[in-house]
């Protein structure tokens, strides 16, 4: 390998890491701003990109970058993100982007058959199996992103909606949508979720401590949780259909912010899909995805 810069970058709706080598020898990484092209638009991803990469080599400009971002699993958003990443490094030689779903597969699973379920801000399965290869979710928060961190948190701000109806009862599950928002009733509500555009990460926000209360006992809250774990394992039992390894007892790799960490909601999604995906073997993340796309961008370079 040349002794020429290797930047991997796993850019999520929470954070941007970026994983640096020269001549095959790692350098410090650095974490920075969201970078969600679906979210943010691409030209300031791009720059978010930009500065977590030029924080980790102090400034120096890439040889060889691959990007994995959340939100970029569409051919045109990779495409408009790629264009705005190439104003940022004009002198790049070897750049890809593309969705962060490959490099979470490989940062748990580094080679062959697998399946990776990402729930963070939003969700995912991904599958891989020889030449196949499967996305199952992965709509953004309009249109998918079931069981996610946003989905748990607005599955919450429903919940404070009804207690306005006098159809639920109020709790620290409500309590807590309150203020986070700075709400007190319907007008309230209604302002916090339509009068600007939705804060999807306030949203999403929301879900580490609706998931700690489940696991207190929390009983609108566990419903939640249950709910969640229910849609997850629906993307991985999926993907591992439409791959063909439902009854290869696949490993299957569990990442993203929601799955980092034990908690009721990966108890029970682990229950669920030892129960209906035949032999299946759950592997944690043995890496970052920074690292797996940093091993992408150094193939580039070989």
């Amino acid at each position: 390998m040349s002794d020429r810069l290797a930047v991997g970058v796993d850019a999520g709706g929470t954070s941007t890491v970026a994983a640096i080598s020269r001549g095959g020898e790692a350098g410090p990484a650095a974490r920075g701003a969201p970078a969600n092209p679906s979210s943010i638009g691409c030209e300031r991803a791009a720059a978010n990109i930009a500065a977590t990469i030029r924080a980790a080599t102090g400034g120096g400009a890439p040889a060889a970058l691959y990007v994995g971002a959340a939100g970029a699993g569409s051919a045109g958003t990779a495409r408009s993100l790629e264009g705005a990443l190439r104003a940022e490094f004009p002198e790049i030689v070897h750049l890809t982007v593309t969705g962060d779903v490959e490099c979470a597969l490989r940062a748990a699973i580094p080679v062959g058959p697998g399946i990776v379920l990402i729930a963070g801000t939003g969700s995912v399965a991904y599958a891989e199996n020889g030449e196949r290869s499967v996305c199952v979710g992965g709509h953004g928060y309009l249109a998918g992103d079931e069981g996610s961190a946003f989905a748990i948190g607005f599955a919450a701000v429903r919940l404070l909606a009804r207690t306005y109806d006098g159809r639920a009862h109020t709790d620290e599950t409500t309590a807590l949508v309150e203020r986070t928002l700075d709400c007190s009733d319907r007008e309230g509500l209604a302002a916090a979720l339509y009068s600007a555009p939705l804060d999807v990460a306030k949203i999403a926000a929301l879900a580490p401590s609706i998931i700690g209360f489940a696991g207190k006992g929390n009983r609108a809250s566990t419903r939640i949780v249950q709910g969640a774990a229910l849609e997850l394992g629906d993307l991985i039992r999926f993907a591992a259909q439409q791959s063909g390894l439902a009854e290869a007892s696949p490993a299957i790799a569990f990442a993203g912010g929601l799955l980092r960490e034990n908690s009721l909601l990966s108890f029970l999604l682990e229950n669920r899909v030892t129960n209906e995906v035949s032999g299946a073997a759950i592997v944690r993340l043995r890496d970052e995805p920074a690292s797996a796309a940093l091993r992408f961008a150094e193939g580039m370079l070989a």
